[in-house]
């Protein structure tokens, strides 16, 4: 598998990113979503390539996992952990996060359905 490599974002880009990992951080995963899908949707308006698109993607679907964990929503976990691993997969490092150390904790919580002895709130995105 390759792995994939993250370009510049703008400016713009960068606050939408940061504006959602400050809300991912401390557990406002809804809104984290929303932040990010602002990014996504700018990503896809100047053409990104598809990689970083999915990238954005992954991460919104990370909150959304997250968001039914804390719901107990044990099909919500599960679907949202087989849409995102792909995206992810290829992923070491991007713009200052370290998405496979994000991508293996999000793992645990998935493998966690049902158990429920996780706390989402305790998972913040390393950083790289």
């Amino acid at each position: 598998m390759a792995l994939h490599h993250a370009g510049d974002l703008t400016s713009a880009e960068e606050v939408l990113l940061a504006e959602g990992l400050e809300r991912f951080d401390t557990g406002k995963y809804w809104h984290a979503h929303e932040s990010w899908e602002d990014l996504w949707n700018a990503l896809k308006r100047r053409n990104a390539p598809l990689e970083e698109i999915l990238l954005v993607q992954g991460l919104i679907q990370t909150a959304a996992l997250l968001l039914h964990y804390e719901n107990r929503k044990e099909r919500g976990v599960t679907n949202q952990w087989l849409k995102l691993e792909p995206k992810l997969a290829g992923w070491t490092v991007a713009w200052g996060l370290d998405i496979a150390a994000h991508c293996s904790v999000i793992q645990e919580f998935a493998l966690d359905v049902g158990a429920w002895t996780k706390i989402p709130t305790r998972h913040q995105i390393p950083r790289a």
